[in-house]
Parts: C-alpha cells; sequence; structure tokens
C-alpha cells in the first residue's frame, strides 16, 4: 500500500482517522499500533515477524540497560548487544547475497544465495530501534516500560515504509501525551494533501519524461517504462531486466 493509492486515500486513512478519533485516548497508541501493523502487512505479512523480534530485543535491551545504569560496563554491553543485533539483521538482509556471491569466487568457498527479498523499511525501524537503547544509554530519554508505546514508536505508518528515521528522544513525550485540535489537524492535512500533489502532479510526470526509466509492478509482471526511443530499444539487454524477468519466473 503506498500513501497515493485510492486504497489508503479512500479506505484505509479514513477508517484510521475515524477509530482513531472515537476511541478513549487511553486507546489510542494500541488503536496507532493495530492499523500500522495492518499499513505494514498488506505488502509483506511475513515479515511483521521480523519487526516484532526487534521491536522485543530492543525494549528488553532498554529495560536492562535502566537496570543496570549504576554498572557502566554492563550497561555498555547490553547497548552494544542491541546495536550488533540491529546491525546484523540489516546486513543479512541487505548483503548476504553480495557477500556469498564474491565470497564464492575464492576457490573452495561456496556460500548459497539465499535470494531474500529486502523486507520493506527495515532500514528504517532498525535504526530507530537502536536510537532507543542509545537514548536511554545517554538518559537522552526515559526508559519506556510500555511495550504498546514502544512498538507504536518503531510502527508508526506515516513513517515506516519510507522514513524520515526518527529518534525516540523526539517523540518520547508526545507517546505519552499528545494535544489534538482543529488547528493542528488542519495543518496537517493542508502537509498531507501538498505532498501528495507534489508526488502525483511531479514526481510521477518526471519520472515519465525522455531519458527517464520507471519500473512498475502490476499483479505478477513487471512493466519497464522508457519514453526514449534510443533506451528503450536496449532495454532487453540490461543486466536489470534480466533481473526482474528471473523474479517474474519464481513468482
Amino acid at each position: 500500500m503506498v500513501f497515493s493509492s485510492l486504497t489508503f486515500l479512500f479506505l484505509y486513512l479514513p477508517l484510521t482517522l475515524l477509530v482513531y478519533f472515537l476511541s478513549p485516548l487511553k486507546w489510542r497508541n494500541f488503536i496507532l499500533l493495530l492499523v500500522s501493523l495492518l499499513f505494514y502487512g498488506w505488502g509483506e505479512p511475513v515479515y511483521i515477524v521480523i519487526m516484532f523480534v526487534s521491536i522485543a530485543i530492543d525494549y528488553t535491551h532498554g529495560l536492562l540497560v535502566e537496570k543496570y545504569r549504576a554498572n557502566d560496563k554492563k550497561a555498555r554491553w547490553f547497548v552494544a548487544q542491541s546495536v550488533i543485533f540491529n546491525l546484523a539483521l540489516l546486513g543479512f538482509f541487505k548483503y548476504w547475497d553480495f557477500i556469498a556471491a564474491n565470497l564464492s569466487l575464492i576457490p573452495g568457498v561456496n556460500l548459497p544465495q539465499l535470494g531474500i527479498p529486502l523486507p520493506i523499511g527495515i532500514s528504517f525501524y532498525t535504526f530507530q530501534t537502536m536510537s532507543y537503547t542509545i537514548d536511554v544509554y545517554r538518559k537522552d530519554a526515559p526508559v519506556q516500560r510500555n511495550m504498546v508505546e514502544f512498538g507504536t514508536f518503531v510502527t508508526m505508518f506515516p513513517q515506516l515504509i519510507a522514513g524520515p528515521i526518527v529518534q525516540y528522544k523526539t517523540v518520547a513525550a508526545d507517546l505519552r501525551h499528545r494535544i489534538h485540535s482543529s488547528e493542528n489537524f488542519a495543518l496537517g492535512a493542508r502537509r498531507f494533501c501538498v505532498g501528495l500533489a507534489k508526488k502525483v502532479l511531479l514526481a510521477n510526470s518526471i519520472t515519465l519524461t525522455p531519458g527517464t526509466v520507471t519500473i512498475r509492478q502490476h499483479e505478477e509482471e513487471f512493466l519497464v517504462l522508457c519514453l526514449d526511443k534510443d533506451g528503450g530499444e536496449a532495454i532487453p539487454d540490461w543486466n536489470l531486466v534480466r533481473i526482474l524477468k528471473k523474479l517474474e519466473g519464481s513468482k
């Protein structure tokens, strides 16, 4: 699901706003967590498990950092564990095939290339959860003892798949208490509409100008669009196109 799709604009977003503002204040973080997981799972339901694991690891390590704050050596070790886990998780999905392919060039080394798709938004939420334990250690933000509130911070759908990366200390207070007003809602709606207009009217048009190439997925096939004649004739020979054909054949 993308922000400019009809499903998001006329189904998901209106229902989310309706349920959120009709819910009691104490349930709103839980509602945000549920709708954010629905948003993420719309495209990749399998990878929600990875997000849960990341949330659980960093939530636990934040508590451990706070518990052993008097022992700086132990607290640093728990921060290091959090950083290592997050970077290892990101590195595995993002670079394993690249590393395996290059190491397999060494005689006697044969590492399998797994061909695992990169989970959507993994770069954003791994760095966000990692920032939490670092902020807690530095005393830039209080430890979060409510897992629902922490999960809401990690999975917040407006920035989950496209960023920006939000440090925990910048939103820690808003997770507990935030002010709603018609003025703030109007400002937010205006900013959303301006951004949507830039995406639909400008960005989508620019990607279809001569000299540029756009790749879109349509059902089980990938569409490669190019308005440049010379560039279009060379498309079948591109390595990228060959990879896309392999992906289509594996579905």
